[in-house]
């Protein structure tokens, strides 16, 4: 085990055109920092585990035969993984050849701290807020669904999930950060366990990072480490449907596992309704932005046979 310092644990499904650029910037990474990438497939259909095996030997591939999910298949590479500390890192980001130095050096000087996580720029440059979060109470989340942080930015109330008000370049102690990078201590996993299968995908890093903390382990968000994550390309971003269902699932398990035994029946029945409200609308809006897509395509079709 000592051979590897850090195992860097992927799931893939349908994602060649951003793992691509993914693997090649983990290769121009320092070799300092002995790592193995251990892959997960989740019954890809676009010829990801071909390119894999025939252009990136030094991934081991797992190959499920069905899509079992991100948190059954990051529990697969960790299973199997060898290394001092463990990396979770979604599939469309690309890092900078010193981001691992950076992150474990942070985590040698905080003993106590058991996972950290870079700051994560969008494509553009521009903060991803999703990186480090709050504890998403229900009053923290009824601010978040009714956007408040927006109204209200310096207020740690409104903002209490995404941490809005407090410096984007200032390390600090947070509830969660994100699992598209997220590194821990071999210790944090021997203790606390695998992810929670119960989760398919979507908030099962919170649900981690949160047993982390209550088993007495700090959750870091270091800024002195930067990746930049391409977000919403490839995977289960091309099921929408699959997508909302997952969120909103996750929403109900966290909420059950964490937050339930706090509040009395009708805080409880009052999330429970909110959650299936919110899935209600997210998926009227992807049914109606996908038939005003329909409808646009279509009148495409119907202005060039006029055409003709």
């Amino acid at each position: 085990m000592g051979e590897v310092d850090v195992s860097i644990c992927m799931v893939s499904l349908n994602c060649w055109p951003v793992l691509e650029p993914c693997l090649e910037s983990l290769r121009a990474a320092d070799p300092a920092i002995r790592h193995e990438i251990i892959m997960v497939d989740n019954a890809s259909t676009d010829g990801t585990v071909e390119h894999l095996v025939r252009r990136y030997p030094e991934v081991l591939v797992i190959r499920n035969s069905r899509n079992v999910g991100f948190t059954k298949a990051t529990n697969q590479a960790l299973a199997v993984s060898r290394g001092r500390f463990l990396l979770w890192l979604n599939t469309d980001t690309l890092v900078d050849r010193n981001f691992l130095k950076d992150l474990l050096r942070f985590l040698a000087a905080h003993p106590r701290a058991g996972i950290v996580g870079p700051k994560v720029l969008n494509p553009d440059g521009t903060f991803q807020v999703q990186c480090r979060r709050g504890m998403p109470t229900p009053m923290v989340a009824v601010a978040y669904f009714l956007r408040l942080h927006k109204l209200f930015p310096r207020s740690p109330w409104a903002g209490g999930y995404l941490l809005g008000y407090l410096p984007v370049d200032q390390p600090t102690e947070v509830t969660a950060v994100s699992g598209c990078c997220l590194l821990a201590r071999r210790e944090v996993w021997a203790e606390i366990g695998p992810l929670d299968e119960k989760i398919f995908g979507f908030g099962e890093d919170l649900d981690w990072c949160v047993r982390a903390r209550q088993a007495g382990w700090g959750v870091w968000y270091y800024p002195g480490a930067v990746i930049v994550h391409l977000k919403g390309q490839g995977g289960a971003h091309s099921k929408p449907y699959h997508k909302a269902w997952g969120i909103h699932q996750a929403m109900w398990v966290f909420y059950r596992s964490h937050l339930q035994r706090r509040y009395a029946f009708l805080v409880t029945a009052l999330v429970a309704v909110g959650i299936g409200a919110s899935l209600g609308v997210t998926v009227a809006r992807i049914w109606t932005m996908r038939r005003l897509r329909s409808l646009a395509t279509a009148a495409q079709l119907i202005k060039g046979d006029i055409r003709k």
